[in-house]
Order: structure tokens, then C-alpha cells, then sequence
């Protein structure tokens, strides 16, 4: 799942398909740092709700990937 639907797993975590598991993890936990809603709650709604939406495509990326290499 992608919500862009161009975008592949790897791109959405900023990693290339190459890339270790821990690199893999550190890049996800790095990006649910960034984009955590909890972080924006504070800017309003708008910054919210891309927050929540990018938070749950770093998560479908992130479990696709894991699937994968464990695959």
C-alpha cells in the first residue's frame, strides 16, 4: 500500500531495496519521530491529519518491507 501509488516501500522509508534490516529500522524509527501526530498537535488540524496520513504509509511501507525480507 502506497498512498501516492508511484511511491515504492523503499522510497517511502528513504531507503534503497538494498538496505540492511537495521538501516531499514533506523530509517523508520527516524520518520515515525518526524511525523508522529503527537509532535503537531499543536500546528492544527491540517498539519494533523498529514501527520496521521504519512504516519500510517511509513507504517504499511515499513511492515511491507519487513515482510519481505523476512520473506
Amino acid at each position: 500500500y502506497s498512498a501516492k501509488g508511484s511511491k515504492s516501500d523503499y522510497d517511502v522509508l528513504g531507503v534503497s531495496s538494498t538496505a540492511s534490516i537495521t538501516d531499514i529500522k533506523k530509517a523508520y524509527k527516524q520518520l515515525c519521530k518526524k511525523y508522529h501526530p503527537d509532535k503537531v498537535h499543536h500546528l492544527g488540524d491540517e498539519f494533523k491529519q498529514f501527520a496521521e496520513d504519512k504516519i500510517k504509509e511509513i507504517n504499511a511501507a515499513y511492515d511491507n518491507v519487513m515482510k519481505k525480507a523476512n520473506a
